[in-house]
């Protein structure tokens, strides 16, 4: 029902939804809203109709927690990537094994506190902003949220549970990114550059996308759906202009960039007119190899598994796996050792994002736009010590 009312003296349209339990045949009475225009107040109605339907009664602190996560799970699944619904699909059923049939209203801080502290101890695991536990309690949070003011009065999840749950000496030090030196980044381009020159076609694959991911440092399921129409000059500087990522998970393309809407696209950094020479190269080996093969259709993908060709036939890139051991394989060529750090293709995107938030005069709204993140997960995330800054920084102090 929708009606026109006065509320702080002010004219509202009051939403009220009263549907009928087919079981016990009483009147559900869920939250009333309000709304300035009619029209919004008819959308809001629809909403609340489809959340009912749906089996998710936001007015129903009596159902079962876990049931009601998995429903709220479900309405998820259309507006995330599968990566992340495979995320949330875990916490769903962790919640179910571990809470049964606990309803929402019985579930406290406490409670919740306890969940993670015998999560932390049966699995032996880290607590971390990067860990298991962290992901847990954030959707639980994201859950409760949602039904604030209507089946709960108070989030049991509280904003920074981690540090509120646990000891500071319970936390786990995340271990570091390897942050490559200029010296190290020309070591690779450099022994990329000569393997090209008598390197088949095959071979060409994990090598040149090795070489490209140095000077963008773009995500690896947008380096793996890359195409050679993506290439583009403007004003004098090539680079490549970007709309799309692959997962292997899915083993597919995600059809869009990272956290955005299908259609966008983004520039990433300038490359060096030789790179954009050494591709064209590559697109012409590409070709004949194709042909030679047998293998038809047409696809612009540039890193095709030429190495499989099924895959190849299929118009599917090489996989993360094998560009990573390519990478590490270059880099103890090289002579590049990480010790306690991360190393793996992933490397130059930290590096390349340092490297910019050291730069003198930079834009950092820039830089995040073109390395496809908010300013926010660009300056929290990627910020550190450039190693090519901290000798020059050391020897500007002692001398």
């Amino acid at each position: 029902m929708i009606k026109k009312v006065n509320k702080d003296s002010e004219k509202v349209y009051l939403i009220r939804v009263q549907p009928r339990n087919s079981i016990t045949g009483k009147r559900v009475n869920l939250p009333i809203k309000y709304a300035k225009t009619k029209s919004e107040a008819s959308k809001i109605e629809k909403e609340i109709w489809s959340e009912y339907k749906s089996g998710l009664n936001l007015g129903d602190g009596r159902a079962v927690f876990s049931e009601s996560f998995q429903k709220y799970v479900d309405q998820k699944a259309n507006t995330i990537s599968p990566v992340t619904l495979k995320s949330w699909q875990d916490s769903a059923n962790a919640f179910k094994t571990y809470f049964g049939k606990t309803k929402i209203n019985q579930i406290d801080t406490q409670l919740v506190s306890k969940y993670a502290h015998d999560y932390v101890d049966k699995h032996n695991a880290t607590v971390s902003k990067s860990s298991t536990i962290a992901k847990r309690l954030i959707h639980m949070r994201s859950f409760f949220k949602s039904i604030e003011g209507k089946a709960i009065k108070e989030n049991p999840v509280p904003e920074g549970a981690l540090k509120l749950f646990f000891r500071q000496s319970d936390f786990t030090v995340p271990q570091e990114w390897y942050i490559l030196s200029d010296q190290e980044l020309e070591r690779i381009r450099k022994i990329i550059i000569e393997d090209l020159k008598h390197s088949s076609a095959m071979n060409w694959v994990g090598k040149l996308a090795v070489l490209i991911e140095s000077y963008t440092g773009m995500r690896v399921g947008e380096l793996q759906a890359l195409r050679f129409t993506n290439v583009v000059n403007e004003k004098g500087q090539w680079s490549f202009r970007i709309n799309n990522s692959w997962s292997d998970y899915t083993n597919d393309f995600t059809g869009a960039l990272k956290a955005r809407p299908k259609g966008y696209s983004r520039m990433l950094l300038p490359v060096p007119e030789s790179v954009i020479i050494l591709l064209k190269q590559f697109q012409i080996k590409q070709k004949d190899f194709l042909k030679n093969n047998g293998i038809t259709g047409e696809n612009d993908l540039v890193f095709i598994n030429l190495h499989d060709y099924k895959t190849a036939y299929f118009g599917k890139p090489i996989k993360q796996r094998s560009i990573n051991e390519m990478f590490k394989s270059i880099c103890e060529r090289a002579d590049i050792h990480a010790d306690d750090k991360k190393l793996s293709l992933y490397s130059f995107r930290h590096t390349i994002c340092t490297k910019l938030a050291n730069t003198p005069g930079m834009s950092y709204p820039w830089a995040a736009e073109k390395m496809g993140h908010s300013l926010q997960m660009f300056m929290n995330t990627y910020v550190s010590v450039d190693p090519s800054i901290e000798e020059k920084m050391t020897q500007l102090w002692v001398g």
